[in-house]
């Protein structure tokens, strides 16, 4: 009997129960005997990444998708044929932004095939803005008018916003990245070769970036993610930047008032929005077994039907990587849908190249050396400090990834 193990990431049993759910139906209607494993976050890199070196574990993987990349340069995964990508709808079927990390810079193989997309979305109290005489129709259209908002929010005793300001967060590239590309900038070229976030279209975008942190009440430093969440949602603070099922996520912990539900509205970010998700990739000792590798194309195709790409969205809200699913889903607070859509166009992902853990892992500690600096020492100007750190740091990445 054909037998495969999948591996799914989640912290707790529920994160992973719509997917155990799909794999049950997938065993009755195919009689392949299927297996989840679930993997904590903070080990489900460390453990893919022995699976790909011992080539021992499951036979299929939700992995992230900036790990697909190094793992394919591993020579650990199966590619995916034209005949099976057609299979599964065509690369036109998923979001473009997801789609341009299947593939590792430099090589033509398909080698993960897009589950689900993650992106950074502003959630911000439209009575607040009002009152302040702020139209929010631009308020985010840059890093400029942002900081403007922010400074007409303050004058009226109200506190802006709170953002992780505890290292490490690792969210921060893909937040301030958004900053860099809002005057053309990037953070790592296209092939991973060159630092980019110390040219002057990203500099610009950085220093706009962090002079926002200026608005942070000095009781806030040091906060992680949950009390940037919480302040909002609880109505202490105006702006909130988190994922796009943040707000979903606020109505099933019963955080808000009914008050503050229906003042909340929706933007995108200044610039241009980063985008990341999961992939589903098939290791490669799957070869050995032509049963088994038949089957695990099938059991992929399951997972990103768009039928399931239905279900797992409205059990967990976990965003598709599959376009046709936006049209049949709902989406909160009024705007959402529309933001997404236009995301899910424009977004760009982190560069695909086989150094990219190492360099994220460097932006992390680049990017929180800079919050540090600009809360503990307020009266030096943030574009010195910025500037002063990228330097520092340009030189640190031309050396890591010239070696």
């Amino acid at each position: 009997m054909t037998e495969l193990n999948f591996s799914a990431i989640g912290d707790e049993n529920s994160d992973v129960r719509a997917f155990a759910d799909i794999l049950e139906v997938f065993q009755k209607e195919s009689g392949v005997v299927t297996h989840l494993s679930r993997l904590p976050w903070e080990r489900a890199w460390p453990s893919l990444l022995m699976h790909a070196i011992e080539a021992k574990g499951a036979d299929i993987s939700q992995v992230g998708t900036t790990w697909a990349s190094t793992l394919a340069a591993l020579d650990s995964l199966r590619s995916f044929g034209e005949t099976e990508i057609r299979s599964l709808g065509g690369p036109l079927v998923f979001a473009p932004a997801a789609w341009q990390t299947v593939r590792v810079e430099g090589r033509g193989e398909v080698w993960a095939i897009p589950w689900s997309v993650y992106t950074f979305v502003i959630f911000y109290r439209r009575d607040l803005f009002k009152a302040a005489g702020i139209d929010e129709t631009i308020a985010f259209s840059s890093p400029a008018t942002m900081l403007e908002a922010f400074a007409s929010l303050q004058k009226r005793d109200v506190v802006p916003w709170v953002i992780t300001t505890k290292s490490p967060y690792l969210d921060i590239p893909h937040i301030a990245s958004s900053w860099a590309r809002a005057y053309g900038g990037e953070l790592i070229s296209a092939d991973g070769k060159r630092a980019m976030f110390n040219t002057p279209q990203a500099r610009q975008g950085l220093v706009e970036f962090f002079e926002l942190y200026r608005y942070i009440p000095p009781r806030f430093h040091g906060s992680d993610y949950e009390t940037s969440f919480e302040q909002f949602f609880q109505g202490k603070t105006a702006v909130l930047i988190a994922g796009a099922e943040a707000y979903s996520e606020a109505i099933l912990t019963n955080m808000m008032t009914d008050e503050i539900r229906d003042s909340i509205g929706v933007a995108s970010v200044p610039g241009i929005s980063w985008i990341g998700g999961d992939h589903l990739v098939i290791w490669k000792t799957i070869r050995t077994d032509p049963e088994k590798e038949l089957a695990a194309v099938e059991l992929v195709r399951t997972l990103t039907s768009i039928e399931n790409q239905i279900r797992i969205q409205r059990e967990t809200t976990i965003l598709p990587a599959r376009l046709e699913a936006y049209s049949q889903l709902e989406f909160q607070p009024e705007g959402m849908r529309t933001i997404l859509e236009d995301i899910l166009q424009t977004a760009r992902p982190h560069p695909t190249v086989r150094l990219w853990h190492r360099i994220e892992s460097m932006l992390v500690e680049m990017l929180g050396n800079i919050t540090n600096a600009v809360i503990r020492f307020p009266d030096q100007k943030v574009k010195d400090i910025v500037e002063a750190k990228l330097d520092e740091y340009e030189k640190r990445f031309t050396i890591m990834i010239g070696g």
